[in-house]
């Protein structure tokens, strides 16, 4: 048993002084003492001038990209539609791409990321999943041009989420985003989806061309996807979102991680919310700043109190894969949202988003969360610094 101590915890629910926290061999939480903040000297027990956290969840991250780092330049981006114009020209399949994912995987673990909601469009990280201590949930994601080439894409789709069953992997198939899956496509993965209540994932309004095109199919995004012979035609696009698109179809009780939404406004939150008790806000902030060059308002989002979670997305658009730093780039920008929130979102909304939060996302007795030790923290302002370091306990 080990027994461990730091100046804060942050349980994902609530702030302990000082509390000690005895874990077993495995790294389940037996005991949670709290202490008032009148901690004494005692054998065995390991104490830290920092702050513990659970371990965190990377509710959105593209892990097949891992051998993407640096390939597109942030310098040179020119938002969303450019970055996925040089996405599907560049994308490539190198030998040493397991080992290129295997690092990552162990990147994520070595920054403290216990569970992941990992995008696939093929199968070439499912072996690494399967031999990990991370936990992965599998996206397996679906888009095309048309109507015509929607069996074949759903067919793929439904091979690689039978792949990921037959290794015990959790998975859903899911659509890229609005402007990305054709009608028929939909269909098909709602009718796959429609016996069970699911985790959805979908890409939502990261840039403003996808309402634009949403509204009249015009705009540089659909300029890009008309150059990659995408059919408008087999498109049903009746609502006045690109959120509301994503959202037809969908069932109440599934649970939907809408991703990005850098330029979600007030009014789509309200709207989202309404359809929907068991949305899931998920920024990825690094990222967000690598494509488009901005930040969703993210204050809003804690202003109207809805559940909000954090992801890395992956090396294609970003140069780290930390939750840490993504949290850091977010208190940099909004240094009024509470550091308790964020860890709230790092911790405890993705667990819920990924239905494991009866073993993950906050430190109470029964749990295996996993433990990180965030060290150089702001004690006068409770909240993170530019210069803050996590370090894995559990």
């Amino acid at each position: 048993m080990k027994r461990i101590s730091a100046a804060y915890i942050y349980t994902g629910k609530s702030i302990l002084k000082k509390a000690v926290i005895e874990i077993d061999d495995k790294g389940k939480i037996i005991n949670i003492i709290d202490t008032k903040g009148q901690i004494t000297e005692q054998e065995s027990l390991e104490y830290y001038n920092g702050v513990i956290v659970p371990g965190f969840i990377n509710a959105h991250c593209h892990l097949e990209l891992s051998h993407m780092k640096g390939i597109i330049k942030s310098e040179t981006v020119r938002g969303l539609p450019g970055f996925i114009d040089e996405i599907i020209s560049k994308r490539n399949f190198p030998e040493d791409l397991p080992e290129k994912i295997h690092k990552a995987d162990r990147e994520m673990r070595m920054n403290g990321i216990v569970a992941v909601g990992d995008i696939s469009n093929t199968d070439d990280s499912f072996e690494i999943k399967s031999k990990s201590d991370i936990y992965y949930h599998t996206f397996v994601e679906a888009f095309t041009t048309s109507n015509t080439t929607a069996p074949e894409t759903f067919l793929i789709a439904e091979e690689n989420y039978n792949k990921l069953k037959k290794k015990n992997l959790e998975s859903t198939i899911v659509p890229h985003a609005s402007y990305s899956v054709p009608d028929l496509l939909k269909k098909k993965i709602i009718d796959h989806n429609k016996d069970h209540d699911k985790i959805i994932s979908i890409h939502n309004q990261e840039t403003p061309d996808e309402d634009e095109m949403i509204k009249t199919k015009s705009g540089e995004l659909a300029e890009i996807m008309l150059q990659r012979k995408f059919i408008f035609s087999d498109f049903t696009f009746d609502k006045n979102s690109s959120l509301e698109i994503n959202l037809s179809g969908l069932k109440k009780n599934d649970n939907i991680l809408l991703i990005h939404n850098t330029f979600s406004k007030e009014d789509d939150i309200i709207t989202g919310e309404t359809i929907s008790d068991n949305i899931f806000w998920v920024f990825c902030p690094l990222s967000n700043q690598y494509i488009e060059k901005t930040l969703p308002d993210i204050p809003v989002f804690f202003e109207k109190s809805v559940k909000t979670c954090i992801g890395t997305d992956s090396y294609a658009s970003n140069t780290k894969l930390s939750i840490l730093s993504e949290l850091q780039e977010i208190t940099k920008n909004f240094p009024q949202i509470p550091f308790e929130k964020l860890i709230e979102s790092a911790c405890l909304n993705g667990a819920k988003a990924l239905k494991i939060d009866n073993r993950y996302g906050s430190i109470e007795i029964g749990k295996k969360p996993g433990l990180n030790l965030i060290t150089d923290f702001d004690f006068e302002n409770m909240t993170l610094k530019s210069s803050s370091k996590i370090k894995v306990l559990v």
